[in-house]
Formats: structure tokens, sequence, C-alpha cells
């Protein structure tokens, strides 16, 4: 074994004859334990921040489709435009269907807003597996000649939509293309009226902002006959989107973007991963406190060792020999705490996954009762990557202090 790391094993481990502890190896000792602590909570809030992303990935899955296809250029585009025979029956797809999706105003029992229709067809329900999603009503959109709508929580609280009331109907208006007949402004609108079948809950940007209704209904009372805003694919599991996705592109050419589940909310998967970087951030200048007082320590441990350092000096110990030794002490306290606070950390996520020991606030009105949490390799392998860094740049000072005071006796 390395004669440096050696000697400096038996520095962090060192205690006086009597059994007890010097000064500076409990600061060495407090040292560790702010970087155990410091990474046990790295791992534990990369994890929540995993947690929530995950959660929120699930949740949109029942609304927003693996791929998404859609023009380029403006807001729709014509059936022939695209080859979809040629792209449904690409291997791997489950489900291809023509969507249509417009801003609207909503006007329901004398109240009015703005809001968005997603125009699907009947199978949508199905394929997306939103009926998991219902918290009142009957799931369907379609049941013989009778169109029905299915409202977001949001929206439906906005308005004051009530599936189980037979009474009053959804009125739907659309701008119509073109000239407004200013004598007539009711002609500048598309319009159509729809019970409410109702009421589902993905994520709170969806239920403030949707309504889900028949393709058919758009078609003939919205004047959306002949075009659609963008095609939704649903794949098999267990399948490769990336490959598919290419294959989807090569196919529709330049005139169509294909898009997967988290581009279609970039904006939202930008912030958490915003959050998570600032959060990781913040927790590592934590960590430089820790590292603040290794500094100290392994200085004052420089200070005390200085006539052990003349006698290895004299033993044949040069001054990259007795850097080394300091750098291997600072690298000690770094890793056993970090690996310590790994375990730790490591361990709570776990617990937490599969016990819930921490709940969510009013968790009765949430979809998980307890934060949720997701241990991933690469966020313990850059704690791990950090605390190595720490414990490299808090040994420089001290390790030149001590290479100095051996270099100094060597000239006389």
């Amino acid at each position: 074994m390395n004669l440096s790391f050696r000697i400096a094993w038996r520095y962090f481990i060192s205690r006086r004859k009597s059994g007890a502890y010097n000064a500076v190896s409990l600061i060495s000792w407090i040292s560790l334990a702010g970087y155990l602590v410091g990474a046990a909570a790295l791992v534990i809030v990369l994890s929540v921040f995993n947690g929530f992303g995950s959660l929120f990935g699930v949740m949109y899955a029942h609304f927003d489709a693996d791929l998404k296809i859609t023009p380029t250029k403006g807001k729709s585009f014509l059936p022939t435009e695209i080859a979809f025979d040629k792209i449904k029956s690409i291997p791997g797809i489950s489900s291809a269907e023509w969507v249509i999706e417009e801003n609207v105003l909503l006007r329901y029992n004398n109240k009015q807003g703005i809001g968005t229709i997603r125009a699907v067809s009947e199978n949508y329900i199905h394929n997306s597996h939103l009926d998991t999603n219902i918290l009142r009503g009957v799931t369907y959109l379609q049941a013989g000649d009778t169109n029905f709508a299915m409202a977001g929580l949001g929206l439906s609280y906005q308005l004051g939509i009530d599936p189980d009331d037979q009474f009053h109907y959804l009125g739907i208006y659309l701008p119509r293309k073109g000239e407004v007949d200013m004598l007539n402004p009711d002609g500048a609108f598309a319009k159509g009226v729809i019970a409410p079948s109702a009421i589902f809950s993905v994520q709170e940007e969806v239920d403030a902002k949707y309504v889900l209704v028949p393709l058919r209904f758009a078609q003939q009372n919205l004047e959306r006959e002949n075009d659609f805003s963008s095609i939704e694919i649903r794949l098999l599991p267990k399948t490769n989107s990336d490959d598919i996705r290419e294959e989807i592109q090569e196919i529709c050419g330049l005139n169509f973007e294909v898009k997967n589940r988290f581009e279609q909310r970039a904006s939202f998967y930008k912030i958490m991963q915003s959050e998570k970087t600032i959060s990781y951030v913040i927790l590592v200048f934590i960590l430089l406190i820790a590292a603040f007082n290794t500094i100290g320590s392994l200085y004052m441990l420089v200070l005390e060792k200085k006539a052990d350092l003349i006698i290895l000096k004299g033993m044949g110990f040069g001054p990259q020999t007795a850097f080394r030794l300091f750098l291997f002490e600072s690298l000690l306290i770094a890793v056993v705490g970090g690996l310590g606070g790994i375990i730790l950390g490591a361990s709570f996520v776990l617990g937490q996954e599969n016990f819930g020991w921490v709940a969510l606030q009013n968790a009765e009105s949430f979809v998980v009762q307890a934060y949720p949490v997701k241990l991933e390799i690469m966020d313990l392998l850059n704690v791990f990557i950090t605390l190595l860094v720490l414990g490299l740049v808090t040994a420089i000072y001290p390790a030149s202090k001590a290479a100095a005071i051996v270099a100094q006796e060597m000239k006389k």
C-alpha cells in the first residue's frame, strides 16, 4: 500500500494514548459529518425532483401521446399532405389518431370562459387510459348519434359544469376564418352545443384548459371537416420511441415535426430541470462549509505533525510525498463522509418509496399520499464526483503547506 496513504489513514483514525480523540481529529470528524449530511441531503432532494418528474410524466401520459405529428408552419394541415396509412402501418405503433385542437369560447349556465377543445376519435379514451383520471360522470364521448364532452377539473370549476345536470349544455364557439360581417356579429362564430358527460383531472395546466369532444362534433359544428391539427401516436410497450420517431420523420418530410412526450411539454420539463439544478447548486454551497472546515482541520494537522514531517524527511520523504499525504487525508474525509451520506440518503429514499414515511400536506386532494421519490444512479455518481472535487480542492492549501515545510527542511 502507498506509504503516504497509510500514514494519512493513521492520522485519520488517530487518537491519544488515553483513547480520546485529540482536537484536530474531532474537527476532522466534524468535517466528515458535514460531508455526510450534505451528501445525504443532495441525494434526497435530487430524488424528490426525480419523483415529481416521474409522477407528472405518468399523469401526462394519460393525456399526451408518445409521439405527436404537427405541421412546422401554420396550425393545421390537410389529410392529403401526409401518408397516414404508411405511418399507421409502422411496426411498434399501437394507435394513430387524427386530432383537432382549437382555442374556443365556452358558455355554460350563464357563465363563460376561454378554453381549448381537443377533438378526438371515440377510441381516444381507451387508447390513452384517460378513464383512470375521471372524477365524476360517465366515461364516453359518443353514444349512438349523441355527442358528449369531458371537461378538465379547473375549467369545470370555473364554469360550474355539472355532468349530472341534464338541463344545461356546454356552448362552444370558434371564430370563423375570413372576413367578419359587422352587422351580424353572431355569424363570426361557428358554434355547437354539447352535453358534458364527465370531469377529468390530469394536471393543473391541463385541467384548467381542456375540453374533450368527439372528432365528428368539431367537423360537423365547428367547420373543421377538411383539416386537422395533429396526429397522435401511441406505441406498444417496450418499443424504442426514438427509432420510430426517426422513421416517421422520414415519411413526413420537412413540412412536419415529430415530438416526443417531453418535447410536447418542453417548458414544464425545463422548469423542473432548472429547479433541480438550482437546488443542487445551493446544497453544494452548503457542502462548501464542510469543505472549509476541512481546510482548517488539515492546516492544524499540518502544524501538529510538523515534527513528524521533519522525521519523515529524514527517511526520504520529499515535498511531493508530503503533498500527497495530506491530499489523501482530505480525500479520506470527503469520501468516507460522502459515501456514508450517499448510503444514508439512498436508504431514506428507498424507505420513502416503499413505506411513504413523509406525507404530503393536504394529501387527500392529490393523486399520491406521500412525497414521490426516485433514485437514479447518475445522481449518486454526480454527488460522489462532487465530493471528490471538493476533497481535492480543500487539500491544496494544507498539502502545499506540508510540502513547503519539507522543502524548507531539505534546504537546511
